[in-house]
């Protein structure tokens, strides 16, 4: 009976799982399909087209330079940016009985702090410039800072997002990692949106409606490269997922039907 459960409910984690992998799946073949579908538009052209109401909430994509007035200084590497997020990743010891009841310690980390912050900026092209309002976009950045330092920390800590976070998690920490990405200025970009009725690029989501909303310092093409890349990966592991749960479940299932066959044989012969 234990064998039957044991092998029931790792069928219907991987199948689980499985469902899970499909969901983003869709979510990178959908925004890959976006951009495929999306034409380039002239940073000018965006404004014209927002001067029709029915045009506000278009899809549009723009290529060209990113242009900040007022440009944010990244928390950790210092780099001037129209946009960073900073991480402080703790990486610590957990110990845990697995499905034998054996002690087994594995490795986890936990995001102990997390800054993000905008700038306002435009992209510029040949035609001219057009304002980008990127709060609820996807953003591809570019990584600057990755680092791990191993201990405890001591007595020491570290500020990020204006907050002091204290270090010395016990013996159970290994170190933490210090990660940071940032849109650097004046360095080609990529953004695909919709049109605001403001002339601008951005979301509809604060409306309740859902749109693709993309930043990249990387081109379309590299891009969209890396999102069917990784829609074949997660493809691939889920159909894998899906085959093996479905084996544990068959596993579970005949383990089941044997037993109860078992059991129904032997109170035949008691009765005999």
């Amino acid at each position: 009976m234990m064998f039957t459960l044991i092998f029931t409910l790792f069928g219907v984690l991987m199948w689980a799982a499985a469902g899970v992998l499909v969901y983003f799946r869709r979510r990178q073949v959908r925004k890959t399909g976006l951009m495929r579908d999306t034409e380039t538009t002239p940073a000018a052209g965006v404004a014209s087209l927002a001067a029709g109401t029915p045009a506000a909430g278009t899809p549009v994509e723009v290529k060209g330079t990113l242009r900040c007035e007022e440009p944010l200084t990244s928390e950790m590497a210092g780099r001037r940016c129209a946009y960073y997020v900073s991480r402080v990743i703790r990486e610590y010891r957990e110990t845990e009985r697995d499905a034998d009841g054996d002690l087994e310690t594995r490795r986890r980390t936990q995001v102990v702090a997390e800054s993000e912050r905008f700038a306002p900026f435009s992209v510029e092209d040949p035609s001219g410039t057009v304002g980008v309002s990127g709060e609820g976009a996807e953003v591809d950045a570019l990584e600057v800072t990755n680092r791990f330092e191993e201990g405890e920390g001591g007595e020491s800590g570290f500020t990020i997002g204006g907050v002091t976070i204290n270090m010395g998690e016990g013996e159970r920490t290994i170190g933490y990692g210090h990660v940071e990405s940032v849109l650097p200025v004046d360095v080609p970009v990529y953004v695909l949106g919709v049109v605001r009725e403001d002339g601008r690029i951005g979301s509809l989501e604060e409306r309740g409606e859902r749109g693709g909303f993309l930043i990249s310092h990387r081109s379309k093409e590299e891009l969209g490269k890396g999102y069917k890349r990784d829609a074949l990966v997660l493809g691939l592991v889920a159909a894998g997922l899906f085959v093996f749960g479905a084996v544990f479940l068959a596993v579970g299932f005949g383990a089941g039907l044997l037993a109860a066959g078992a059991e129904h044989v032997a109170l035949g012969v008691a009765h005999y």
